[in-house]
């Protein structure tokens, strides 16, 4: 049997035959590489054969082209040295997975405030609800920053499914979050007082948690790859 390599995430695959579609990070079939021929002895090189020396018979010049001016290509913040420091520093001491456990924590709770303070009319939770909120809003671009250097340092910016969905539900709860604070520091009431704007209140809610746990699941795909 053999065993093969996902370039993208580094999932292991045995059989005679790469997968059509890598199982934890949904890379095409061609990203698959054969690593058992790898791990195989390399073969010992022939002796070489003795051969008569060649003469080497000089060339007429060519006549020199006109030399055409060599535009500077744009440098990329990931190959420009005063970034890439930080940028391998915020990898190597997980920057992203210490980020993200900041919203995914309060913003569960913030939501259950939010709950129980429409059920029991009690507005301390209303205002821990929104200061919850707001920290949530406030890290949501950190998240995304440190997830999109993951992105390229771990994955090589690979654009599969997994990472678009990803990107996709840290777009949303990034979006949603904001909205939701500052809605809530305009109208506190929403969540205590019936009004027509309470349901759709309410929905926003579920669609951002929604998202953060949709995104959690597929990065948690990557991290433990089962």
């Amino acid at each position: 049997m053999k065993k093969w390599k996902c370039t993208v995430c580094g999932y292991i695959h045995t059989g005679d035959v790469p997968p059509d579609k890598c199982p934890v990070c949904g890379a095409p079939k061609s990203k698959f590489i054969d690593v058992s021929e790898l791990e195989a002895p390399a073969p010992k090189p022939a002796p070489a054969a003795v051969s008569e020396p060649e003469v080497d018979v000089p060339e007429a010049p060519e006549p020199a082209a006109a030399a055409k001016p060599v535009e500077p290509e744009p440098v990329s913040p990931f190959k420009d040295s005063r970034y890439r420091t930080m940028f391998d520093m915020m990898t190597r001491f997980h920057g992203h997975p210490i980020t993200v456990h900041i919203p995914n924590g309060l913003l569960p709770v913030s939501i259950l405030f939010i709950l129980l303070s429409a059920l029991f009319t009690i507005k301390g939770m209303a205002n821990a609800a929104t200061y919850n909120m707001g920290v949530v809003a406030l890290t949501m671009p950190l998240v995304l920053f440190s997830g999109w250097v993951d992105w390229q340092n771990r994955f090589s910016g690979a654009i599969t499914n997994v990472f678009i969905v990803k990107i996709a539900c840290g777009i949303i709860v990034t979006v949603t979050s904001w909205f939701l604070f500052i809605w809530l520091l305009v109208n506190p009431a929403v969540i205590t007082t019936p009004q027509p704007s309470r349901v759709a209140f309410f929905m926003i809610n579920l669609i951002m948690l929604g998202a953060a746990g949709t995104a959690g699941w597929y990065g948690g795909k990557l991290v433990f790859r089962d």
